[in-house]
């Protein structure tokens, strides 16, 4: 594992793990729980399909995926923090961040979620490839496929 506990130790390899639970989908997003010591994709679910909520309703919605996603702290006796919560953006353009990529930053911050799990990188999955966020890793694939 990496000097940054929530950081993915393969990326790429996760990020398709989520797309075998959540297909990637053009104006999908995807937040998905993944376990810490495994880095195995425990569960995976749409957030939104289309246009994203404001920043109060889009804190709300994350809260209640968190919730769905990861087991309360000190659920499983591993000091409290069980998981890393991922969010996969969908969408048109260049694998480079945008205002979209940190609004969902942003409502993590303000979800208070209380659950087992830190706030990981918010991804963005396009047809020209993947990029994180805050972990500046990149590659081709997964990409969403071009109709």
């Amino acid at each position: 594992m990496s000097d940054d506990s929530w950081h993915l130790e393969n990326a790429e390899q996760t990020l398709r793990d989520i797309a075998a639970i959540c297909p990637f989908v053009m104006g999908h997003v995807i937040v998905a729980a993944v376990d810490l010591v495994t880095q195995q994709v425990t569960g995976a679910s749409v957030a939104v399909a289309g246009e994203p909520p404001d920043r109060h309703d889009a804190s709300e919605l994350l809260r209640g995926l968190a919730e769905h996603l990861v087991p309360e702290r000190w659920a499983s006796g591993r000091h409290g923090i069980t998981h890393v919560l991922v969010t996969v953006v969908c969408r048109q353009g260049r694998v480079t961040p945008t205002e979209r990529e940190s609004a969902w930053l942003m409502a993590w911050r303000y979800s208070n979620h209380l659950r087992g799990a830190f706030q990981g990188d918010v991804y963005v999955v396009t047809p020209h490839g993947w990029g994180g966020y805050l972990d500046h890793r990149a590659g081709y694939e997964p990409c969403l496929e071009v109709a």
